[in-house]
Formats: structure tokens, C-alpha cells, sequence
């Protein structure tokens, strides 16, 4: 009888070594952008000196028979720059004023070609070495002078492929070609503002270490499509899907206000026409309220499998923080499509506030998942006190920011004010019910709050999109607080009717789609966004009907949305599932308790750092370095610390946490921030310390995981 012959093997469409390849690609621009300077700030005209450097420039991008560049430079230029520039005559008769030293600069040094290059190089030298002049002189020429010195070298490149072809004309315009594009790409990385060494050290190791990060993940990724599906668990509960889609539409109707706010301003409406709406969109507090039934549930569950404080952690924030990871796109690519349209700078902070408003709401309520089980022991134990003492803290943190104008009590305010939140929602699902005369007088008093603080302060308060307001509410607690007691009592007075709106068949079908595909729609609503701003902003161009959107820079500025929403929705939600898996067992021994249990709290802790670290980061023409309480924060570092959470995080459900390639990756994760650090400011100082502590235990870890397992005692030989 022969043997049975073993099943071919599929070939998939896109094999490993394709998708790593398409994530170091992905990584490589994602630093090339996350390393962009600031842009100078406009300055007016210039003035003496710089104006002198500025009419040099004119007088370089425009040769002619006599280098007219030479006699007007400052006088002070050679001095300042070390530059002594000189005169040469280029193959098209012109002569050009040049930095004599200066050549084609490729990454392998000068290489003016066999074409000659060598005297617009050198004239293009010249104009960069008059940027940096000026830049020195405190007064950054615009961008279109630069633009307009690498237009001109772009020009003379080109030309020399007609003067002086050599045989091979067509070469050469693909080496000018390429030499132009590496001008562009080089000028667009430094926003058009002064020539600068790029310090590409650190922005090299901390790509490597994302990558790392990234194809470790994408590893296990790729093992789990391979291998057979198992039958998913059944679903969660109705009621427990019910309050996810009660923080879902929170968040989506948040941020559907905080957007129309945003357009009205702009637009031209008053602060005081915009109350209402503001009152209506901001439900932070029914946000943290489902999301503490939500922990209350995903406890109560982890008791039942067995699981501990660090099982918790894991199965509760690594599905929060998968989909954190598509904010990085959002952060990276939002700034660029608005830089396309032309929207002013203030306006893309204004929409990078927005975008990255979840940022904010997810990193508070990363911090209430670290502080529930406590908080659940405290409940069983004191319930009132312990709903009272966060009250507390939240009528002390207004008050000590009144205080002190300090925003820093303000924000522990707020975060007392969502942990205040979730704690009502433990009672709740404890089948606690006020009586309905308790929920009406809540809310009346809620009401009368708001009433009273607008008598006081000349008119209702905006409590959305709030200048000076923490970011996680983008409005002042204490309105958030009276306004939560309107909401929490009217959802209570409400809640059969609610609940018999969520089970039609309609509305469970839209719920559902919702809860699947969050992100998605998330980008699909920024695509809009965008376009919405564009017609605020850029109403000449959009009178010229769809040739405007038609245009390349158009059309690459919306699909920089788009086509990520659809990868987004087919790559992510479309391959997820719900319900828990089955958790991977660990290693027996009290070894693996105490490096799991690091491993939950260094996740935990770097995911969080790095959620925040993002929703302080801003793309455009500012600084994207953030600084969180005294802590130094760049993009590239934002997403290290992310990734690495979500790696720690991730070990822990596949029973790795004491494995010694998990604390080697932790090692290599720090060691970036350890090599490059200048040991310049506290900020500086704190980031050394934090990364220096984390490796060192990481070291240990992974000396300890080498060494033999001790035996137990009562062991048989």
C-alpha cells in the first residue's frame, strides 16, 4: 500500500521575506518623517545683513555674464561662515559666484560625474553656505529660497546633459534626475529651512529597533495564519457588548463634536453659540463609565480561568493597544496630507488635536485598567468611601490648580474624575440601582451646577475643544463632573427604553459593525475631515470643480487616509476575532512568576509612555518632540516604547514572559536611548535612567533564565 503523500503546501500571495521587506519600508519612512526638524518661524522681512544674504541668493539663482553674487555678499560672510567663495564659468558660458571647496555631495562624497556637474554644485554650495549665514544672524531665510536654489541646480543638471552629453544623454538625465530627487527629498526632511547635518545615529538604531520589534510580532503574526483556526469562544455577553458600544459611539460622538466645534471657529461662530453642542458631545464620562463595566467584567472573567494581576493586564490592554499602533499612521500621515493641501500650520495643529484626541482618552483609561482590580477590593470592602475619597481628589486637584496655576493638579483631577467614573460603574454592576428620585435629583443638581457656574462666569461653559483644558477631556473637570451627573442620571432614568432600542435587530446589526471595525471608521471619518478643511480653507481652488481633486497632490493627500483605512479594515479587523483564547501555558517555578510579573508591569508601563508619548507628538511644522513630566519624548522613541509594551504585553498571553528572548529584546529596545544620549537637561538625565534600569533588570533576566531551574524541595531524584 504506498504512502499517503503529504499535502502540498499552499503558497500564499505574499511570502515572509515580502512582508518584512514591507515593514522595513514602512519603518524607514516612518523615521525619515518622525526625524523632521521644526520648520523656522516666520520672521518678516529681512533686514541689513540678512537682506544682503537674501539678494546674493537672487542674484545666484539667476546667472549671467558676471558674478554679480560675489558683490553682494555681507561683509561679514567669510568671517562668520569660514567660506572664502570665488568665481568659475560654468559649460553654458555663464559665471557663477561658488564655494570653491565645495562639490556634488552624494553619500559616498562629492561626485560631480563625467557630465561636470562640478560649478552649479558648487554655486548651489554657495547659496546653502548664505542659509546658514543667515540662520546665524537669528533671521532663517523662507522656504522658497531654498526651494529656489535646488530648482536651479536641478535646472543646470539637466542642461548639462545637453551641453556636454558624453554619448550618453539619457544616462545623464536619469543621474540628474535622481541627483534632483535626493535634493528634494533632502530639503522637504529639513522643511525648506537651513542646511543642517541630520544626526542620523539615533534616528538608524531606534528604525532598527522598531523593525526588530515589528518582525518579532509579525512572526508570531504569520505562525498563527499558518497554523489551523480554532473554534473561537463564544461571544461576550449581550450586556457586556452593550457597554462597548456605549464607549465606542462616546468616543465617535466626542469627536464629532470637537471636530464641528473646530469648523464652526473657523467658520466664524462665537464661543457662546457653541455651548450646546459641546454640552451634547462631551460624554467622556459615559466613556470611563462603560469602560470600568468593561474591567469589571474582564476581572471577574480572569478569576475564573485562574489568571492573576498580570494575566489581567495582558488579556485587557493588548487589544487596546493593537489598534493603538494604526495611530502612528495617523500621526505620520495626517500632517503630510494637510502639508499637500497648503493648510496653514495652526490649522493642522488644530487637526492633529483632534486626531489624536482617542490617544489621550486611551492612555487615561490604560491607567484605570492598571488601577481596577484594586479599586474592585476597595469597592467590596468600602463603597461609599471609596467613591467619596475620588470625589475628593478631584474637588482638590480644581482647586490646587486654582491655586497655584500649575496644570499639573488639573490633570491628576482628571484622571480622578475618570477613575470616579469607573467606580460608579463597579456599583453598577453590582446591581446597584438608584431609585429614580435619586437619578432625577442627580441630574437636576448637575444642571443647576452648570446653571450657576454660567451666572458666575458671564456665560455657559464650553466643555469641548476648551483652550488651557486637560487633552484627555479637552475641557476643565469640573464641568465634566456637573455634566457627568446629568448624563449618569438620565442614562439611569432611561435605561429600559435604551435597552429596548439596542436590541432591535437594526440597530444590534449597526452596533455590531461598529464595535468589528472601529478603526477603520476612524480613518474614514479623518479622510472626510480632511476634505472638510479643505473646502474651509482652500475655497479658490475648489471653485475650480473636480479639477482640483483630480490634481496628483490631491488625490495622494486624501488616499494617504483612504487606501489605510481599507488596508486597516482588510489587514486588521477583518482578521480579528472576539472572544478569549485560550492563554498559553507558563513554566512552572517562582521564576517565572516574578519575570511575568515584570513583564506586565514594564508593558504596561512603556505602552503607556508611549500613548501619550504620541498623543503629545505633533508631525507638522512644529517640534514633534514631546515632553511628558519632564520626560524628553520623540516620535521614533514614542513608538519604541509602544511597541515594546505591546511586545511585554504580548509574551505574557503566550507564556513567554520568562523566556530569555523576551528580556533580550527588552535589553536591545533601551539601548538606542543608552548610545546616543548627549546627557544634556533633566529631561535628558530621566530618560537615561529610566531606559538604564530597564536594561539592567532585563540583563539580569536574561542571565537568570540561563541558569538552571532550582528543584523543588520535596522533589523525587
Amino acid at each position: 500500500m504506498p504512502a499517503p503523500t503529504e499535502p502540498s503546501r499552499v503558497r500564499r500571495p505574499w511570502s515572509t521575506s515580502g512582508w518584512l521587506l514591507l515593514v522595513l519600508l514602512v519603518v524607514f519612512a516612518f523615521g525619515l518623517i518622525a526625524s523632521r526638524p521644526p520648520a523656522p518661524p516666520d520672521q518678516g522681512p529681512p533686514t541689513g545683513d540678512v537682506l544682503a544674504a537674501q539678494n546674493a541668493i537672487e542674484a545666484l539663482v539667476h546667472p549671467g555674464p558676471h558674478p554679480d553674487a560675489l558683490a553682494r555678499l555681507p561683509k561679514d560672510f567669510t568671517a562668520l561662515s569660514g567660506v572664502t567663495p570665488g568665481a568659475m564659468t560654468a559649460r553654458d558660458g555663464t559665471v557663477r559666484a561658488v564655494h570653491v571647496d565645495g562639490g556634488c555631495s552624494t553619500p559616498w562624497g562629492d561626485d560631480n560625474t563625467k557630465w561636470d556637474y562640478a560649478v552649479p554644485c558648487k554655486a548651489h554650495d554657495l547659496g546653502y553656505d548664505l542659509l546658514r549665514y543667515a540662520d546665524r544672524k537669528g533671521h532663517p531665510l523662507g522656504p522658497e529660497v531654498r526651494e529656489a536654489l535646488d530648482n536651479q541646480l536641478s535646472h543646470d543638471m539637466h542642461h548639462a546633459c545637453d551641453l556636454n552629453p558624453m554619448n550618453s544623454a539619457g544616462t545623464c538625465r536619469v543621474v540628474a534626475s535622481f541627483y534632483s530627487a535626493g535634493l528634494v527629498v533632502n530639503s522637504w526632511h529639513q522643511r525648506w529651512g537651513p542646511p543642517v547635518g541630520d544626526p542620523i545615529g539615533p534616528m538608524v538604531a531606534g528604525v532598527l529597533v522598531i523593525a526588530c520589534l515589528l518582525v518579532f510580532r509579525l512572526r508570531g503574526w504569520l505562525r498563527a495564519r499558518r497554523e489551523p483556526r480554532l473554534p473561537v469562544p463564544a461571544a461576550t455577553p449581550a450586556e457586556v457588548t452593550r457597554w462597548a458600544l456605549l464607549g465606542a459611539g462616546g468616543v465617535v460622538l466626542l469627536l464629532l463634536g470637537e471636530s464641528v466645534t473646530a469648523l464652526a471657529h473657523w467658520a466664524g461662530a462665537s464661543e457662546t453659540s457653541l455651548w450646546p453642542l459641546t454640552w451634547l458631545a462631551q460624554l467622556a464620562p459615559l466613556i470611563f463609565f462603560a469602560g470600568g463595566h468593561a474591567n469589571a467584567a474582564g476581572w471577574r472573567t480572569e478569576q475564573e480561568h485562574g489568571g492573576g494581576y498580570r494575566h489581567f493586564l495582558a488579556e485587557r490592554a493588548s487589544p487596546l493597544l493593537r489598534p493603538a499602533l494604526i495611530f502612528a499612521v495617523v500621526a505620520l500621515l495626517t500632517p503630510l496630507a494637510l502639508e499637500l493641501l497648503g493648510i496653514p500650520a495652526g490649522t493642522t495643529a488644530t487637526v492633529m488635536r483632534i486626531a489624536l484626541h482617542p490617544l489621550w482618552l486611551l492612555g487615561v483609561y490604560l491607567l484605570t485598567i492598571v488601577c481596577a482590580p484594586p479599586l474592585l477590593a476597595l469597592h467590596r470592602r468600602a463603597p461609599v468611601s471609596a467613591a467619596a475619597g475620588l470625589l475628593a481628589l478631584v474637588v482638590a486637584g480644581e482647586l490646587a490648580a486654582e491655586a497655584t496655576a500649575s496644570p499639573l493638579p488639573r490633570f491628576a483631577a482628571t484622571f480622578a474624575l475618570a477613575l470616579l467614573a469607573q467606580q460608579l460603574a463597579f456599583a453598577h454592576a453590582d446591581g446597584v440601582r438608584p431609585s429614580r428620585r435619586l437619578l432625577a435629583a442627580a441630574a437636576a443638581t448637575g444642571v443647576a451646577g452648570l446653571v450657576v457656574v454660567s451666572v458666575l462666569r458671564d456665560g455657559p461653559p464650553v466643555l469641548l475643544g476648551s483652550p488651557g483644558a486637560p487633552a484627555a477631556f479637552s475641557a476643565p473637570p469640573w464641568g465634566v463632573l456637573l455634566l457627568g451627573l446629568v448624563q449618569l442620571g438620565v442614562l439611569g432614568l432611561l435605561a429600559g427604553p435604551l435597552g429596548r432600542l439596542g436590541d432591535r435587530p437594526r440597530v444590534a446589526a449597526a452596533s455590531r459593525f461598529v464595535v468589528r471595525a472601529p478603526m477603520s471608521l476612524y480613518l474614514a471619518f479623518l479622510a472626510g475631515m480632511l476634505l472638510l478643511v479643505s473646502i474651509v480653507y482652500l475655497p479658490g481652488r475648489i471653485a475650480d470643480g473636480l479639477t482640483w481633486l483630480v490634481r496628483p497632490r490631491t488625490l495622494v493627500a486624501v488616499g494617504l487616509l483612504a487606501v489605510p483605512a481599507t488596508l486597516v479594515f482588510w489587514w486588521f479587523e477583518r482578521h480579528s476575532h472576539h472572544g478569549r483564547r485560550p492563554r498559553a501555558a507558563e513554566l512552572p517555578g517562582r521564576r517565572t512568576v516574578v519575570l511575568t510579573r515584570a513583564a506586565a508591569g514594564f508593558g504596561i508601563g512603556y505602552a503607556t509612555l508611549g500613548v501619550f508619548g504620541f498623543a503629545l507628538t505633533r508631525f507638522g511644522g512644529v517640534a514633534a518632540d514631546a515632553d511628558l513630566l519632564g520626560l524628553r519624548l520623540d516620535p521614533i522613541q514614542s513608538l519604541v516604547h509602544l511597541l515594546l509594551g505591546v511586545f511585554l504585553l504580548h509574551t505574557i498571553r503566550l507564556g513567554a514572559g520568562a523566556a530569555t528572548g523576551t528580556w533580550l529584546t527588552t535589553a536591545l529596545a533601551c539601548a538606542p536611548s543608552l548610545l546616543f544620549a548627549d546627557g544634556g537637561g533633566t529631561s535628558e538625565l530621566l530618560g537615561v535612567t529610566l531606559h538604564a534600569a530597564t536594561a539592567g533588570f532585563a540583563l539580569l533576566a536574561t542571565a537568570g533564565t540561563l541558569l538552571p531551574a532550582r528543584r523543588p524541595a520535596n522533589a523525587t531524584s
